[in-house]
């Protein structure tokens, strides 16, 4: 049986209770600060959890209210994971023969990602637990069709190519760009992308990767216990 979305507004609370403070030091009277943060701030979060109905949805999720979400009924999200403002997740569901049979952008536990990150899943998109994303990057399993001369690109749709799976523990710095062309992409338990990398093929575990197209900058080796800085290893 698929698993219902579940809201959680002890999280959406909790997020704003230091900024609450901050206000009450400020000298603004009890009841018109009360009435402003419950206006401007708890009604917004609570709407904005009411109509994101997840395949699932894990306890103590924060979503900004400024996110958008679509088709989330084919995304599930883990506990305590945190989209900050401005983050896009969709599923673009005009590009698919039919809907698919459950979640194809997973997201796992204690996910933080950044303002103005977009993550775009039509074969799929996995996050594990503990990935740290920066803001405005961008993952995708998917480009744009552009190989019909006779027709402007953006009336070609979506070409699905590769999976993209960012494994647990994982680092993705701010501006960088996850795209898989022609084939599965994996970001190893570990690894870091460097801002403003533009990364199309995988990357090993604990490693870090820099530059367009990025490459292996520095790598932690089990056998040696150290970082290679660079060289090659065995």
């Amino acid at each position: 049986m698929r698993e219902t979305a579940k809201i959680s507004y002890h999280g959406l609370i909790m997020a704003r209770l230091n900024e609450y403070n901050r206000f009450l030091s400020a000298g603004y009277s009890l009841p018109e600060l009360g009435m402003a943060f419950f206006r401007l701030k708890i009604w917004s979060r609570l709407t904005s959890a009411l109509k994101h109905r997840f395949a699932f949805r894990g306890r103590g999720v924060v979503i900004d209210y400024t996110c958008t979400v679509q088709s989330c009924r084919f995304i599930s999200i883990g506990d305590g994971s945190w989209l900050q403002r401005h983050v896009w997740l969709t599923v673009p569901l005009i590009e698919m023969s039919g809907p698919p049979d459950g979640p194809i952008l997973r997201i796992g536990d204690r996910v933080q990602i950044g303002p103005r990150t977009t993550l775009s899943a039509v074969r799929e998109v996995l996050i594990e637990d503990d990935v740290l994303f920066g803001m405005n990057v961008y993952v995708s399993d998917h480009i744009h069709a552009y190989r019909d001369v006779t027709r402007p690109v953006k009336d070609q749709g979506l070409a699905p190519a590769g999976r993209v799976f960012i494994r647990k523990g994982a680092w993705i710095g701010a501006n960088a760009v996850i795209v898989a062309n022609d084939t599965d992409v994996e970001i190893g338990e570990g690894a870091v992308v460097a801002a403003n990398s533009v990364v199309t093929r995988s990357i090993p575990a604990h490693a870090v990767a820099t530059g367009s197209p990025a490459r292996i900058a520095d790598r932690y080796d089990p056998e040696l216990g150290s970082w290679s800085h660079g060289r090659p290893t065995r």
